[in-house]
């Protein structure tokens, strides 16, 4: 079977070399077949660049004239056109489109096309089955052409193949990079849409588009009233058995054997897209290079990425992206930030900041970007692809455009840091259980005072370097300078701002109160890291140090109340060191660690990760409620956390969660004991809990009061303390009147919340 597509492609499809996406194809499919009874739908593909959109439509178009063969008419005719290569001057662009379909059906039907392209030749030919009405639409975009009218000409040639096909066949339209339809000169964007939009909705004609940036071509569907039209699927890479499949073949092409153990591996550095696959096979066979080990697999790797076929790939994709010699510079510094470091970013406003030029200016790179399918927006988040070859070129680029380092240079890094970091996968356990141990050392803080040699690993090293161990504990007892550390009220896994919104993943956080006043003023908290990497460098300290700026801008912190901690067990560079310095990071090696705990007798080797139980149901089809009065006075808010750790005991719940719930708790009764003024001097509680969450009510017969004072007087109400409490529990509801208020809680205990509970579900 021979097939014909868009402007004669640089390359040549082999269905046999397509592998995986059977769930895309079924459904692509029967979309497709569908529109033979009237009840076709149209699908709008999207996906990063190069992850295999393309070949996803050519099996589709393969397989469609594989089932047409022998199908009862009318049969589906696949139409394959990319708009990727086309002129942007409409008139060409209509030209281009008549021709394509012209020589595409006459190959559906069987004929042999004319050598050249000639619409007249072409149309005679089709004459030949029946299909007569085509040449009246042939002379009309002569007399468009002539007149040079483009979006006559557009109107012309896109209405053209909804020509009836009497009983032969329907068409079926696989447009590709649709994005490019709004490069058209002096064509309004969605033009192209407006001209098939009566077709689209008549769903007699199926109807398959593609492109790397669904930010455009949504804007336009919306602008159309097309968008609830359209199917959305998002494609990604290959799983990776699929990927595994793919290797056994490229491998028998080319005679070229590597260890099936190290295949996986191998899939998985090159993110399972099979365009970076075949371009490694090609560098195996152009070097000659046996890939036996792991060793072998990452050289090569880093040699494509710094020199070879993968360089060039992503040196060209700037280059189109990016004509301009200083834009470009400024779009791949930024994205070795965000993709490379993982800067937490996800708004325009931060992404304008950290380009660091004009809002025109950084608009264009965005735009740029997002039409290249490297970013999507969504309103006013956007969302960075990821893609590790891309990453490892972006580190290249940097470090060899920036830093003027040599490829070879940048090549032993990439390696160097591969081979640590499967390393520090291989103990993945024994860094889970250090975070274990340092959980319950928080725990245990409640106000203490410790050398702060414990958080200054370059003093400490100065100081009792090559020392005994007898001759530190002796030297740290009389150390002047001390730390007083908070009392922790939570600490857990995880943490993000609001319900929804971005999230900023640290191995522990705690909220913690200076002097045990639970006061917004005496508020700390603690964002710690632990790393058990070979060597702690600059870029983990940096990656950090990116993380808790952005959480503290998110939430508003003062540089006191967020303290910065990492634990680490390996060598240290002296640039992580001066970055630490220069951020006020603690850092903490194990060496270290072994006499924080001893000092709060906790036993490093007695503790294990903590294991998340599935919740119990409680005896009795109904829930089970408890109710408990307290007075207005001091501690007396103890009691109920005393109540709550009891009735969360029924639900099997973690520590994380009981802490929360806690303090949730405490915080809402110091609310009310201060600042109700209730004549009665008491507080009412209920407990409610039920297999699915935990309820915790909190009322006072006070004075009420009203949100949206100023700063200085809601700080006085409870303005600090509802923000609090909305970032322990799940759900809050308050209702206050002259008669006192209710603050209703909720913690949910099904799996969803477990899944988010490592993290704060913050405010909404």
């Amino acid at each position: 079977m021979r097939l014909i597509w868009n402007q004669g492609a640089g390359f040549s499809f082999r269905a046999e070399e397509f592998f995986g996406r059977d769930e895309e194809l079924a459904a692509l499919l029967r979309v497709c077949l569908e529109g033979k009874s009237g009840i076709g739908a149209s699908v709008m593909i999207y996906g990063p660049p190069n992850v295999g959109k393309t070949s996803l439509l050519l099996k589709l178009k393969y397989d469609l004239q594989t089932l047409s063969d022998g199908a009862a008419p009318p049969r589906p005719f696949p139409f394959y056109f990319s708009f990727s290569k086309i002129l942007s001057h409409p008139l060409a662009l209509s030209q281009h489109f008549l021709q394509e379909y012209l020589w595409q059906l006459l190959v559906f039907l069987g004929d042999s096309p004319p050598a050249a392209f000639d619409t007249d030749a072409l149309s005679d030919r089709l004459g030949t089955y029946g299909l007569i009405d085509y040449r009246e639409f042939i002379l009309a975009h002569r007399r468009f052409t002539e007149r040079g009218d483009g979006l006559s000409a557009l109107v012309n040639a896109f209405s053209f193949p909804f020509v009836p096909g009497g009983e032969i066949f329907y068409p079926v339209f696989l447009f590709d990079d649709f994005q490019y339809t709004c490069k058209l000169q002096n064509i309004p964007d969605g033009a192209i849409l407006s001209i098939l939009r009566p077709y689209i909705k008549s769903g007699h004609f199926p109807m398959v588009i593609s492109g790397s940036s669904p930010g455009h071509v949504t804007s336009s569907l919306k602008r159309e009233g097309l968008f609830g039209s359209f199917q959305l699927m998002e494609v990604g890479g290959l799983s990776p058995a699929a990927s595994e499949k793919m290797w056994a073949s490229l491998f028998e092409r080319r005679k070229i054997q590597m260890p099936v153990p190290l295949q996986a591996r191998a899939a998985a550095r090159l993110g399972h897209i099979p365009i970076y696959q075949r371009m490694f096979v090609e560098e195996v066979s152009f070097r000659n290079a046996p890939v036996t080990d792991e060793i072998e697999f990452e050289n090569l790797f880093a040699l494509s990425i710094t020199e070879g076929q993968l360089n060039r790939y992503w040196r060209e994709f700037f280059e189109s992206a990016f004509p301009e010699r200083m834009a470009r510079a400024r779009a791949i510094k930024f994205l070795k930030r965000v993709v490379c470091d993982q800067f937490p970013l996800d708004t325009f406003e931060g992404a304008l900041s950290l380009l660091g030029t004009s809002p025109e200016e950084g608009g264009e790179i965005l735009s740029a970007l997002e039409f290249k399918g490297l970013l999507k927006s969504d309103f006013e988040q956007l969302r960075f692809v990821g893609d590790p070859v891309l990453a490892d070129f972006l580190y290249w680029a940097f470090e060899r455009g920036v830093l003027g380092k040599g490829s070879s240079q940048v090549a032993a890094a990439l390696v160097q840091a591969k081979l640590s970091r499967a390393t520090a996968e291989s103990t993945e356990g024994s860094r889970e259980k250090w975070v274990a141990v340092t959980k319950e050392l928080m725990r245990r803080w409640d106000c203490r005072e410790v050398p702060m040699l414990l958080f200054r690993f370059g003093s400490f090293r100065e100081r009792f370097g090559g020392k005994g161990l007898l001759e530190v504990v002796i030297g740290m007892e009389g150390e002047p300078q001390k730390m007083r550390l908070p009392k922790i009220s939570s600490v857990s896994t995880g943490y993000r701002t609001r319900r929804g919104g971005p999230r900023f993943d640290f191995d522990l956080v705690a909220y913690g109160f200076l002097d045990a006043d639970f006061s917004e003023e005496n508020l700390v908290i603690w964002a710690v890291d632990v790393m058990t990497e070979k060597a702690l460098t600059a870029n983990a300290v940096e990656h950090f140090e990116n993380r808790c700026r952005l959480l503290s801008l998110e939430k508003g912190l003062k540089p006191e109340q967020l303290r910065k901690w990492i634990l680490f067990e390996g060598s240290v560079d002296p640039a992580a060191l001066q970055r630490g310095a220069q951020h006020d990071i603690f850092l903490t090696h194990r060496s270290q660690m072994r006499l924080f705990l001893n000092l709060f007798g906790v036993e490093e080797l007695d503790i294990t990760p903590e294991e998340r139980k599935a919740p119990e149901t409680p005896p009795g089809a109904e829930p089970l409620e408890f109710e408990l009065v307290l007075p207005m006075k001091a501690d007396t808010e103890v009691v109920a956390a005393r109540v709550a750790e009891e009735v969360a005991a029924y639900a099997s719940l973690d520590k994380d969660t009981v802490d929360r719930i806690k303090m949730a708790l405490i915080e809402a009764c110091i609310n009310a004991f201060e600042h109700s003024g209730a004549e009665s001097g008491k507080v009412r509680l209920r407990y409610i809990l039920s297999p699915e969450k935990i309820e915790l009510f909190v009322q006072d017969e006070g004075k009420g009061f009203r949100g949206g004072r100023g700063g200085e007087e809601s700080k006085r109400n409870r303005g600090w303390g509802l923000k609090l409490i909305r970032e322990l529990v799940d759900d809050v509801e308050i209702a206050t009147g002259d008669r006192g208020t209710v603050v209703r809680m909720v913690k949910y205990l099904g799996h969803e919340s477990e899944k988010e509970g490592e993290g704060s579900p913050g405010p909404e």
